[in-house]
């Protein structure tokens, strides 16, 4: 059953009256359930499981009605640690590394999305592969980003390239680095999509180096995800059963997704909510969504193990952190919960 009750931000959803009754009351099978809170940053891909669980009643079906808060990504892993929202979709191992070395007890427990992040260089330029790019200007939107020390982690095991002191670097915000690489003022640019994408139709221009497929070939198969599903552990001993249904209706959300190509993001509320500029950009992320794909479906031992292998790798080169976590930073619900 398709529902229409995604809690945008309600000026939005009001404005664009995307959702039939979005402003009024729940329906009522829903009604008595509990309302959880899945935070997001604004027009994240990330978010679109959680769209699709509450549009097709995904959500109640396993026991909940699924709320969408927009955070500030500065303000992101805060808001989440006080207990604003339940759930965040935005988290990942590194991150989840130093909450848990600043005394915070929250764990990963369900795969997100792909490492939807990549190089980018004008498409006629001579670059053939990221050592082609020491001592040149490229664009990133952080060196503490997901974004650039994902692949300044990955460029030193790949290369023996460290991009921190062989790149140089000019730090804009994230959609500011497509006109950065267009207007010719950066040889490359670190962004995450559709961002990334934008810059490959608008400068034209080209991937050079994506971090989820090089990473692939590099490990023999796995490759990390962008963001992971995070709870607190006060929350998981509070509602087992609902950290249950969460993760379930998270997996078959990103089967119907995947499942389907991704044609539903042509659809209302889903295009609203990307803020694509076009629909040849919309296009464009589809394709780039089916490839990739956007959304990991394996949550294993063997992948929490390569997870763990990778961090130990961030806490080798010194990059964001220095050491591993002491307790598990990712977990299998029935594990945990046995």
């Amino acid at each position: 059953m398709k529902r229409s009750k995604w809690m945008l931000p309600m000026a939005l959803v009001c404005a664009l009256s995307l959702v039939a009754g979005a402003c009024g009351d729940s329906d009522d099978a829903a009604a008595d359930l509990p309302t959880l809170k899945f935070q997001g940053f604004p027009a994240d891909p990330v978010g679109l499981p959680a769209l699709v669980m509450a549009e097709e009643g995904i959500d109640v079906e396993n026991g909940f009605n699924a709320e969408y808060l927009a955070v500030d990504p500065d303000a992101a892993t805060n808001t989440f640690l006080i207990g604003e929202s339940d759930i965040a979709m935005e988290q990942d191992g590194v991150n989840m590394t130093i909450v848990q070395s600043e005394g915070h007890e929250a764990v990963l427990f369900a795969p997100g999305a792909n490492m939807m992040t990549g190089i980018v260089v004008p498409v006629d330029s001579p670059y053939q592969d990221p050592t082609d790019l020491v001592g040149e200007k490229v664009g990133h939107f952080g060196v503490d980003s997901g974004t650039t020390s994902t692949i300044a982690l990955m460029l030193k095991e790949i290369y023996d390239l460290d991009v921190l002191t062989q790149y140089d670097l000019r730090e804009v915000g994230p959609e500011a680095l497509p006109e950065l690489l267009k207007s010719g003022e950066v040889e490359a640019i670190f962004d995450f999509e559709p961002l990334a994408l934008r810059a490959v139709l608008e400068t034209p221009g080209r991937y050079l180096f994506e971090p989820t497929k090089a990473w692939a070939e590099f490990s023999g198969g796995w490759s990390p995800w962008l963001t992971n599903l995070a709870a607190r552990e006060d929350w998981l001993a509070d509602n087992e059963e609902l950290a249950f249904g969460v993760r379930d209706a998270w997996m078959e959300a990103i089967d119907i997704l995947q499942g389907g190509d991704f044609a539903m993001l042509r659809d209302e509320p889903y295009k609203s909510f990307l803020e694509l500029k076009s629909d040849e950009e919309l296009e464009a992320f589809i394709q780039y969504c089916i490839d990739l794909p956007c959304f990991g479906t394996s949550w294993t031992q063997a992948d929490i193990d390569a997870l763990n292998a990778y961090l130990e790798l961030f806490a080798k080169h010194g990059i964001l952190i220095n050491e591993t976590a002491a307790e598990p930073v990712a977990v299998i619900l029935e594990d945990y919960f046995r």
